[in-house]
C-alpha cells in the first residue's frame, strides 16, 4: 500500500509540473513574444513615405495620406519611373520615345508636412540633332492638385540647343535666366542611355547674382543639399561674394555640421570687416553661433 502511495503521489507531481510552465519559461516566452510584434516607431511615423498606387502618387506623413492623382503615365509611348532620394526627397522620370528623338523629363521633389514641392525640372532630348539638356529651378510650386500636364508646360519656352560632341547641360533660374553650365564627360548617347545615373560635372557660373539668389530660395523650401551645392561652386569661383559665405554657413547649420557652419560665418564675418561692410547688417546668429 505504502509503495503504490508513493508511486502515485510521484505521477502526480510530474504531471503538474509538465502542466504548469516554471517561473523561467514564463518569463522567456514573454520576451519573445513581445520582441516578435511590430512595434510602429516614432520615427517611422516622423518619416515621409512616398509611393505609387495605379496611376496616383502617395504620401504618407505623420499618419496622414495625401493623394496626387494622374501623375503615374505608363502608356504605350511614356513610362514612369519613381526614384527614392536619401534627402527627404524623390524623383519622378518620365522615359518618352513616340518620335525619332527619345525625350526624358526628371523631376525633382521635396516632402515636409506642408506637402510635396518641387525643386526643379531636366529635360534630355537625344536625336539626329545630338544632344541637348536643360534644368529649370522652380519657386513655390507645390504638386498639389497640378497635373502632368502642368509639369511638362514648365520651362517649354526655352531654347534647345542640342550639340554633336560634347555634353552640357544649360542651368535657369526660376525666372528662366541662364546662370550656369555643366559639363559631362560622357559621349553624347552614352549620357543619354545612361541619365540619370551620370556622373556630375563641373558647374560654371555666368550669373552669380541668379546663383545666389537661386542658392537662397532652394534653402527656404528645405533643399538645403542642392543649396549647398551651389553655393559652394559660387565660393569656389567668387571667394569675394560676402553673402554666400554666410549663405552657405545657413545651410551647415541646418544640416547639422556646426563645425564647417562656424567656418563660414567668421569667413564672412572677416570678409565684411575687411571690405568696410556696414556691420550692423551682421545677423545677431552670427555672433550666437561663432562663440
Amino acid at each position: 500500500m505504502t509503495k503504490h502511495f508513493l508511486l502515485t503521489l510521484i505521477f502526480s507531481f510530474f504531471i503538474s509540473s509538465c502542466a504548469k510552465p516554471s517561473e523561467h519559461q514564463e518569463k522567456v516566452n514573454d520576451r519573445i513574444d513581445h520582441k516578435s510584434k511590430p512595434q510602429d516607431s516614432d520615427e517611422d511615423d516622423q518619416t515621409p513615405k512616398v509611393t505609387i498606387e495605379g496611376d496616383d502618387l502617395i504620401l504618407v506623413y505623420k499618419n496622414k495620406k495625401e493623394v496626387y492623382k494622374n501623375l503615374i503615365v505608363n502608356e504605350m509611348s511614356v513610362s514612369t519611373e519613381l526614384i527614392q532620394n536619401n534627402d527627404r526627397g524623390f524623383s519622378l522620370l518620365y522615359d518618352q520615345n513616340a518620335s525619332s528623338t527619345k525625350i526624358k523629363e526628371k523631376y525633382d521633389f521635396i516632402y515636409s508636412e506642408k506637402g510635396i514641392f518641387l525643386i526643379d525640372k531636366e529635360v534630355i532630348k537625344f536625336g539626329q540633332d545630338g544632344l541637348m539638356i536643360n534644368r529649370l529651378y522652380v519657386d513655390n510650386f507645390n504638386l498639389s492638385n497640378k497635373t502632368f500636364e502642368d509639369l511638362q508646360s514648365l520651362g517649354a519656352e526655352l531654347p534647345d540647343n542640342f550639340e554633336q560632341g560634347s555634353s552640357s547641360m544649360s542651368i535657369y533660374d526660376s525666372e528662366n535666366v541662364l546662370f550656369a553650365t555643366q559639363n559631362f564627360r560622357d559621349f553624347t548617347e552614352d549620357l543619354f542611355i545612361s541619365y540619370p545615373d551620370v556622373k556630375d560635372g563641373d558647374i560654371k557660373i555666368s550669373n552669380v547674382e541668379s546663383a545666389n539668389n537661386q542658392a537662397f530660395n532652394l534653402e527656404k523650401i528645405g533643399a538645403n543639399l542642392q543649396s549647398k551645392i551651389l553655393l559652394e561652386q559660387i565660393i569656389r569661383q567668387f571667394p569675394d561674394r560676402i553673402v554666400a559665405y554666410l549663405n552657405l554657413a545657413d545651410v551647415l547649420w541646418k544640416i547639422q555640421d556646426q563645425d564647417q557652419a562656424k567656418i563660414h560665418y567668421a569667413k564672412y564675418l572677416s570678409l565684411m570687416k575687411s571690405q568696410n561692410k556696414n556691420l550692423s547688417k551682421v545677423p545677431q546668429r552670427v555672433y550666437d553661433r561663432i562663440k
